[in-house]
């Protein structure tokens, strides 16, 4: 099982979060998102004492994991059979959970979740201990302390693991002195959070900014257009592969969960899974659900393997197909990881070789911990900021770092249905692309923030009134490009672009020649008609803008004037 792990050590660093851990490790500022919130300070911590025996920050994060997965899988079978006193359904569970596109996709990245887990699964091997002898409480008490230190978010799943074994622990003493470790070992970690981000008044403000930020975009925004189904096999299917191999370990869970009706021993475990698993339903930003659904497997895999154990030699053989499978399904992004740098590494080497130290980079949004991270030479902000301080400065050269294929400069992956279900769906495809003085504006009203497809076309949607500021290069004309999408909620619309009246259908793009005067020049577009998705009966759509159309493309003719 750990050759598959093996085979699959990622080449570079990849994902948002990645940098993000990397550039904490560099230098640990919660605030500034140096990792980001809650801002695993013990898995920060285990990074900065490795770091100096390793050329940079995502090495050491690297290695940490794979220590972690090694660790992880020996500790996940001893707590198995602690709690089912049976080596086979141990060693299947524990092979089961690791054997998952899920955690064949993050178990060696430079993420919180490896570590976090090893140290869930020792904190399972101490609480099946503490069951039969209370001494081991205190162990238990602790190893759940560092697991949500590792990870903070485990937390969901710890506390109720925690209080539920407790229970079982047939001693007051032990389950006071666990309370008193659990204390400890949480202020151990807590404390240097509280003071790196301002004290216990800056970390307060902190948390409950962190805590509206979660509210208004995982448990609300994330999920606009996700139907209650999506959501079902975001959380509890995708993390197990296509519906070939998930749905046979999903059944097999269900039914080993019957099987377990009766055995107290694994009730803390049921009731761990059950609680992370609803609240992940109910909150948790479906993007990231298959790695975010990892706690709630290690429930899953254990409650599969009860029901595979009575297959006998057979049980193997299952594991054996389903790992293979498994592997085989997550290929295109595990060899393209393995072997060769991540998109947004390789267009950012690119962009280092071929464009002018003095140019500005503009990025997306999502990519702005790696243009931090791997562009600190460039100056640097978002796109719609960029365009507006320096839209009709023609003497500035600008370049944008894309999450999507635009232009020739285009580094990829192969894309693959893993691709798509097992990650957030960024970064598969990243390019940087010149923005040429007869590209540019300046959106001075009504003119919302740029976005973009996974293909790279981007647009930006107009409210029902906008105006831009073109700049003077002596042209005669510029060209919009306005479009409707396909889901667009009206038949169409008619705007109107510098008093020229133009009609456009649903899923229709038009290109709108406006003439130019000497100067600079504005374009004022108003809208017939304009919507809020929000206010779209069953759009499962939170976004409370009023939109009308997209502008995707704004060019002048470079034909001087006479």
């Amino acid at each position: 099982m750990l050759a598959l792990h093996f085979v699959s050590i990622p080449l570079t660093i990849w994902e948002h979060d990645e940098v993000q851990f990397a550039m904490g490790v560099d230098r640990y500022e919660p605030l500034r998102h140096h990792p980001a919130p809650p801002g695993a300070p013990l898995f920060i911590g285990a990074a900065k004492l490795v770091r100096p025996l390793f050329p940079d920050a995502f090495h050491a994060l690297r290695a940490l994991n794979i220590v972690a997965t090694i660790a992880g899988l020996a500790a996940l079978i001893a707590a198995f059979g602690s709690l089912t006193r049976n080596r086979a359904t141990a060693t299947l569970g524990a092979c089961l959970f690791y054997a998952s596109p899920s955690m064949l996709v993050h178990g060696m990245t430079a993420f919180s979740d490896p570590g976090a887990i090893a140290l869930l699964a020792l904190a399972l091997w101490l609480g099946a201990k503490a069951q039969d002898e209370p001494r081991f409480a205190w162990g238990f008490a602790l190893a759940c302390a560092a697991s949500v230190g590792w990870r903070p978010q485990f937390a969901i799943a710890v506390l109720p693991l925690f209080f539920a074994t407790l229970v079982l622990v047939r001693n007051w003493r032990a389950r006071f002195v666990a309370l008193g470790a659990f204390t400890l070992g949480c202020l151990a970690w807590l404390v240097p959070l509280v003071m790196a981000t301002g004290g216990v008044a800056g970390f307060v403000q902190w948390l409950f900014g962190q805590a509206a930020y979660y509210a208004a975009h995982d448990a609300s925004l994330s999920r606009n257009g996700i139907s209650t189904s999506l959501l079902f096999f975001r959380f509890i299917a995708h993390p197990w592969g296509p519906k070939l191999l998930a749905f046979p370990v999903l059944v097999a869970a269900a039914i080993g969960a019957a099987l377990s009706l009766r055995a107290k021993r694994l009730l803390p475990l049921a009731i761990m899974g059950a609680v992370y698993l609803a609240f992940a339903l109910a909150t948790m930003d479906p993007a990231d659900a298959v790695r975010y659904a990892l706690p709630s497997l290690v429930a899953v895999a254990l409650f599969a393997a009860v029901a595979l154990t009575s297959l006998h030699h057979a049980a193997w053989l299952a594991l054996a197909a389903y790992a293979i499978g498994a592997y085989l399904y997550a290929s295109p992004l595990l060899r393209a990881r393995a072997h060769t740098p991540s998109p947004p590494v390789a267009a950012a080497a690119a962009l280092r070789a071929l464009v002018p130290r003095h140019s500005i980079v503009l990025y997306d949004l999502q990519l702005r911990p790696h243009a931090e991270y791997l562009l600190p030479e460039f100056p640097q902000m978002r796109i719609d900021e960029g365009l507006h301080r320096f839209g009709d400065r023609v003497d500035v050269p600008l370049f944008i770092y894309a999450d999507g294929a635009v232009g020739q400069h285009v580094y990829q992956w192969p894309d693959s249905d893993a691709y798509r279900k097992l990650t957030r769906g960024f970064y598969r495809a990243v390019s940087f692309v010149d923005v040429p003085p007869e590209r540019r504006y300046v959106a001075l009203s009504g003119v919302f923030a740029p976005e973009r497809s996974r293909t790279g076309q981007s647009w930006r949607w107009i409210s029902r009134a906008a105006t831009l500021r073109l700049p003077d290069l002596g042209t005669r004309t510029a060209v919009l490009t306005l479009r409707l999408p396909p889901e667009y909620p009206f038949d169409g619309n008619r705007i109107s672009v510098n008093g020229q009246l133009v009609a456009l259908r649903r899923g229709q793009q038009l290109d709108v020649a406006v003439p130019l005067a000497r100067g600079r020049n504005e374009i004022h577009l108003v809208a017939e008609r304009a919507f809020a998705p929000k206010d779209i009966p069953n759009s499962r759509n939170a976004d409370p803008r009023v939109l009308s159309v997209m502008l995707t493309h704004v060019v002048q003719r470079t034909a001087p004037t006479r």
